[in-house]
């Protein structure tokens, strides 16, 4: 298999209050910290950056991620028609093709209609939410509920509630991105479209898809026999380690527990990461909206008895979340803190900013360590409206550049990931991206945009048309 030497990237972070004194009223526009902020945004998604932020201390968005992540395995896993019967309760569509045994992804969307009202930024000038139809809160300390069989029941109100959320967290950073760009464009074009589309997304290990090949034969001439329980975690495990307890050979004995697998091992700050560049979860692409907002991905093992299968939490295999990016002509992985959401910018962002600021080339790679571990993660996709006109006066589109990254984005490397250019799998890398001259002319809306792009990645003869 083809493994190239990545550099692992910790992204920059911001903090939620920061982000808050800098958009309030009745901060100085000459205060330090505010300017401190602008600074961050300009360097980290503009043409120098990665065109990735990391927002942590967001109130009550965590929790809601600890709960919602874990549904997305025991959906994915579903038979068909008690999936489809779930998602039709709840209000949700997918667009992969759920019947597929084999398919690396399962996603299940929901579109989210704003009402312009900024909970976020309300709740921290009020010091809370007090708001009565929200979905019943939980404890908010580092341990996931034992018991998420009630949050299935709520499984659309958490995807809607979450989902708003994090489209508050974008419209918030397209504030702050108008501030820096000098107009008030971005934040104008999300708001008034006022939707998004949430995608709660599961990616499949290999025994992922062993149990759907086997439950599906076996329904065939009986019910199935293996149950995929709820997310577990022990009462004395902390997030993000794996419980021994709960870890089963065939025979139903116990075996040695999987050691945690720490990231800021120094074992692991010394070294560059590997990945496939042929097995992918998500092969190479731009979003082609404004922004993508996402969790901080969740992985999970299972463990295995005569009955079930018990899903459990397993700290980022590699040290980092598997999110690749394409920047500066080398290949990173990104890491972040488990409890930040990151804002990543589209190609309707880049083109409206004339060029300020910098869309994202990127994949989700496959563990090279463990075949067993999937990936779950919540996206929200922020676009503007479908007619929105997306003049580009000025704006050079095939100058791709050769940015370099901030001084505040933390690389850690031992060297060996060459420049891109000078490598023969980025090469096979950029033949799968169609360029942007070729999907975008003058005086196109969004809408025709997004049909070209979509055609040309994906369509009859698009460059990524079997995948």
């Amino acid at each position: 298999m083809a493994v190239a030497a990545t550099t692992v990237l910790d992204i920059a972070e911001l903090s939620f209050s920061d982000l808050v004194a800098l958009l309030s009223p009745e901060t100085l526009a000459d205060d330090g910290r505010c300017r401190r902020v602008v600074d961050t945004v300009a360097t980290e998604l503009g043409r120098g950056g990665s065109g990735l932020l990391a927002i942590d201390g967001v109130p009550r968005m965590g929790a809601l991620r600890r709960r919602l992540l874990p549904l997305a395995r025991r959906v994915a896993l579903m038979d068909h028609l008690t999936r489809s019967q779930l998602l039709k309760k709840h209000g949700l569509g997918s667009d992969v093709p759920l019947k597929k045994l084999d398919r690396s992804v399962s996603s299940f969307a929901q579109l989210l209609r704003h009402s312009g009202e900024l909970v976020l930024l309300e709740s921290v000038n009020n010091n809370g939410f007090n708001s009565s139809d929200r979905v019943q809160d939980c404890n908010q300390s580092e341990d996931v509920n034992d018991d998420d069989a009630d949050d299935m029941d709520n499984l659309g109100d958490l995807i809607k509630e979450l989902g708003l959320y994090m489209m508050e967290l974008g419209i918030l950073i397209a504030r702050a991105c108008d501030i820096v760009i000098g107009r008030g464009q971005l934040e104008q074009s999300i708001t008034d479209f006022g939707t998004a589309k949430a995608r709660l997304i599961h990616y499949h290990s290999e025994l992922d898809n062993i149990v759907i090949r086997d439950n599906s034969a076996k329904r065939k001439v009986s019910a199935s026999k293996v149950a995929v329980q709820p997310y577990q975690s022990c009462s004395g495990s902390r997030s993000g380690s794996v419980c021994p307890c709960c870890i089963k050979s065939e025979d139903g004995t116990t075996v040695m527990p999987i050691e945690e697998n720490n990231s800021n091992d120094a074992s692991i700050q010394g070294q560059a990461a590997e990945i496939s560049l042929l097995n992918l979860w998500q092969e190479w692409h731009y979003d082609y909206g404004i922004f993508t907002v996402l969790t901080a991905p969740l992985f999970m093992s299972v463990s295995e008895d005569e009955k079930s299968l018990v899903n459990l939490e397993y700290h980022p295999p590699d040290g980092h979340t598997h999110l690749q990016l394409c920047n500066g002509r080398k290949i990173f992985s990104i890491r972040c803190s488990p409890e930040s959401f990151i804002v990543q910018v589209g190609e309707a962002a880049d083109i409206l900013s004339q060029g300020k600021l910098k869309s994202t080339l990127h994949a989700v790679s496959r563990p090279s360590s463990s075949t067993d571990i999937s990936r779950e993660t919540f996206v929200v996709f922020l676009q503007p409206s479908w007619d929105k006109l997306l003049a580009y006066p000025g704006y050079s589109l095939d100058a791709e550049g050769e940015p370099i990254l901030s001084k505040q984005t933390s690389i850690i490397s031992d060297g060996s990931a060459g420049p891109c250019n000078e490598d023969a799998f980025m090469q096979e890398i950029l033949k799968k991206v169609p360029p942007l001259s070729s999907r975008l002319k003058e005086g196109m809306t969004f809408a025709e945009f997004s049909r070209q792009t979509t055609k040309q990645y994906y369509g009859g003869n698009g460059i990524q048309q079997n995948n």
